[in-house]
């Protein structure tokens, strides 16, 4: 374990309720890179990416690319 619980409880909850902007960093949807940016300005430690990807799963969540079809979506329509 590279962070402590409490600190996996903090990025856990984190990557749930809030969206990236909300850090300083560009995007509304979080990625392993996004999440891996949020985590040492938080906490002063930087983790790797495999290690972080293993935290994800054991706490129910996977990044996701979204759909292709996002993208024929018409934003006025919206």
């Amino acid at each position: 374990m590279v962070q402590t619980t409490e600190k996996q409880e903090n990025i856990r909850k984190t990557v749930e309720e809030k969206i990236p902007e909300d850090f300083g960093i560009t995007g509304k949807l979080w990625t392993l890179g996004r999440t891996r940016q949020y985590i040492p300005k938080q906490f002063r430690k930087a983790i790797n990416e495999r290690t972080l990807s293993d935290y994800m799963k054991r706490w129910g969540i996977s990044c996701q690319c979204p759909a292709k079809r996002a993208r024929e979506q018409n934003p006025r329509g919206i």
